[in-house]
């Protein structure tokens, strides 16, 4: 008897695993991210597309760098290992009128715009760096999107942010004081 309660637990056991592997990992989905790989060397953000392939994942945050490469912490490898641009447009609302602090962090370029504004850019390759930038919103809707391109060699894209008095910088999709975001487009 008790022979078969411990097959049977360790049966179990394996059946657990086993289904918990095929189930593919997914998260919340707070954010769009639409993958485009280039059919071209991509040298800065703002250069024209030649776009060979396009795919959309949802995501719960904008933190995608780990260990060098355009990682989400549980969705894994997005994208390509080089020449991609990786685009998020995202719709929220801003509870009451503040300055806040935005910091992108990206080996290589990025655009960061705020109702239709660049308010932060870095425009070419480089290693994985951070720069913030200030923008005041007032009460009510706001569109935010971030461009980045990968070049080639190592890659990263993290977005926080935070209003005037939280020191703490939050990812972009978590939750941030005075921010709720509206879902995303699918």
């Amino acid at each position: 008897m008790l022979k078969n309660t411990i097959f049977s637990c360790i049966l179990m056991a394996l059946i657990i695993l086993t289904v918990n592997k095929l189930i593919p990992p997914s998260v919340e989905p707070i954010l769009a991210l639409t993958l485009s790989k280039s059919a071209d060397k991509i040298d800065q953000i703002d250069q024209p597309r030649k776009i060979s392939d396009t795919r959309t994942r949802l995501i719960d945050r904008v933190e995608l760098n780990a260990g060098n490469r355009f990682k989400h912490p549980v969705l894994g490898v997005l994208g390509w290992s080089e020449y991609f641009y990786a685009d998020i447009n995202s719709q929220f609302e801003v509870a009451k009128t503040s300055r806040y602090r935005f910091e992108v962090g990206s080996d290589d370029g990025f655009q960061l715009e705020i109702d239709g504004k660049i308010i932060c850019e870095y425009k070419r390759d480089r290693p994985f760096q951070h720069n913030t930038c200030m923008r005041r919103l007032t009460d009510g809707r706001h569109q935010l999107t971030l461009r980045y391109f990968q070049g080639y060699g190592n890659a990263g894209l993290t977005l926080k942010a935070a209003p005037d008095g939280e020191s703490k910088l939050k990812f972009w999709g978590e939750q941030i004081k005075g921010i709720t975001y509206q879902a995303p487009q699918q």
